[in-house]
């Protein structure tokens, strides 16, 4: 918990530990805000959908896979969605069991036209559903009945009944209650069609609202759910929450997680494990003098009902920050953050790669950054793949080229880079991110993001299927880079987390949904 920093303080009151959405693609979390260069498009879509609802082969299992070879064909592709003077973005992708893909994404108009992602200017919404070479298949929009500006779904998960589970914050105002930034869970059956909608936030609030976000939900074994976020209590702080749902969203335990040494911190993933508890990835900043602090990447596992089993801080360079988790075949975890170090001259950062056992040890802790002068590094998932490496994915600004890359990269079982590409042409001013993939059943890579070369220079939703290489069959649009790779020290101490009963509050709302409007352009 010890940490040594340059990283000046900011009052927790004007800004969240971090933004799931666009946003929080730019790096907003405790140390402040640091944002693209493309700010001005990403920033306004806040949202994010994730998966879908039909036929969806479930990604998120309890045990891992047992790594298996990928398989030697792979149909490849890359395609753009939009429509004129509008703005659309993807931020989940999955593969379903027909072999195509459903798209969690948010559209914006930008001006008034017809069709239409939203005529108030304002994010919408959005899953879409392709098959495997990329072709609508359908598309929705949802959007609050009475605040449509503030549809705040965020993420969403499938569901074992072929429907999926949305969660996320109001952006503007909570339509059921009035306040602002509650959390908000929705249950959709097979065909979109809402089954339970609750806005939640905890018995603690301030002048600010009653801020509570969930950031990552799952369902559970049981036909339930697990929810981890951030909530402000108690005492008026940013702490991280976990709550257990029963299959029609009752709440089944919750728990605020205090460390009285840590000024604030979030949950930002959750994973049920093997034994039926589960493994959580956050963040605490502690104050290190009365101007600077130091963010360390916490995680701790909970036993089926939500005691605390182990709880580790792991020290990482100047600042470490989380970003994603997955399970391993070997029962163990792989986590995916981001490192800074400075000194007395510089800054830099790198994306990590973490590696821990089933007990929270340390296994190995890799650093990988893009060669060259780069700025605004991001990783957006993490996970092992089917030869039992692994495989991360991100983007960059490149200061001397001027422009936004979309990063993919893939390493053995011991973290050490097989390939690392770059996605869309090089040209000055373009911007081009990955903020979801997936591996795929024969081998290769789907990822999901926002490119700005198709649409007049608004952001357009994008779609890249690669092969087991990184690789789009017949397209020049892709590079082959090289990083700066290294190994890091880890000092890994007990946190003094304490779990605090805390209790929501549910109040219904209803969502509208109408067809999307979003055209292809086929890229390669």
């Amino acid at each position: 918990m010890v940490g040594k920093s340059l990283t000046p303080m900011y009052d927790p009151m004007m800004a969240v530990p971090r933004v799931f959405s666009a946003m929080r693609k730019g790096r907003i979390h405790s140390k402040g805000l640091r944002i693209s260069r493309m700010a001005e498009i990403s920033v306004i879509l806040l949202l994010t959908i994730a998966l879908a609802f039909a036929q969806v082969s479930p990604i998120h299992t309890v045990a891992a896979a047992k790594p298996q070879p990928p398989s030697s064909t792979s149909a490849t592709w890359a395609k753009a969605y939009n429509i004129p003077y509008s703005y659309s973005l993807a931020e989940s992708v999955a593969q379903t069991s027909s072999g195509g893909y459903v798209v969690g994404a948010s559209c914006t108009a930008a001006a008034v036209t017809t069709p239409n992602c939203n005529t108030l200017s304002e994010p919408t919404a959005m899953v879409m559903r392709v098959d495997s070479s990329g072709n609508i298949q359908s598309q929705t929009q949802y959007n609050y009945l009475k605040y449509p500006y503030s549809t705040p779904l965020n993420l969403i998960r499938p569901t074992s009944d072929g429907g999926a589970i949305f969660a996320g914050n109001a952006q503007f105002g909570c339509p059921g209650t009035g306040q602002t930034s509650c959390g908000l869970i929705v249950k959709v059956d097979l065909s979109g069609n809402v089954q339970w909608s609750n806005d939640l936030q905890f018995s603690t609030s301030s002048s600010y609202g009653p801020l509570t976000w969930p950031l990552d939900l799952h369902q559970t074994t049981d036909g339930g759910y697990v929810v981890a976020g951030y909530a402000f209590a108690p005492a008026a702080s940013y702490n991280p929450f976990v709550a257990k749902l029963s299959s029609v969203g009752q709440i089944q335990w919750q728990h605020v997680f205090v460390d009285p040494n840590s000024q604030y911190g979030a949950a930002y993933a959750v994973e049920q494990t093997p034994d039926g508890g589960y493994v959580v990835l956050g963040e605490s900043t502690y104050y290190v003098s009365a101007s600077y602090t130091a963010s360390e990447i916490l995680v701790f596992k909970l036993d089926p009902t939500g005691t605390l089993a182990w709880q580790h801080d792991y020290s990482i360079g100047t600042d470490s920050y989380a970003e994603t988790l997955a399970l391993t075949s070997d029962g163990g975890f792989i986590l995916g953050g981001l490192v800074s170090i400075s000194s007395a001259n510089s800054y830099s950062s790198s994306v990590l790669l973490l590696k821990l056992d089933s007990t929270g040890n340390p296994q190995f802790a890799k650093t990988y950054a893009p060669s060259g002068s780069i700025s605004d590094l991001a990783i957006t998932g993490v996970q092992q793949t089917s030869d039992g490496g692994y495989a991360f994915s991100g983007y960059y600004f490149q200061n001397t080229v001027y422009d936004e890359r979309a990063w993919l990269v893939k390493t053995d079982s011991a973290g050490k880079v097989q390939w690392d590409r770059t996605y869309g042409a090089d040209v000055q001013y373009s911007s081009r991110k990955f903020y979801s993939f997936q591996q795929t059943s024969d081998g290769g890579f789907i990822a999901a993001g926002s490119t700005n070369q198709f649409n007049g220079g608004d952001n357009s939703l994008w779609l890249v299927k690669t092969d087991s290489n990184g690789n789009i069959a017949g397209c020049n649009d892709f590079q082959t880079q090289s990083d700066v790779s290294g190994s890091v020290s880890v000092t890994v101490s007990i946190s003094d987390l304490k779990a605090t009963p805390d209790s929501f509050t549910y109040v219904a709302d209803t969502l509208s949904s109408v067809p999307g409007p979003l055209k292809t352009s086929k890229e390669c």
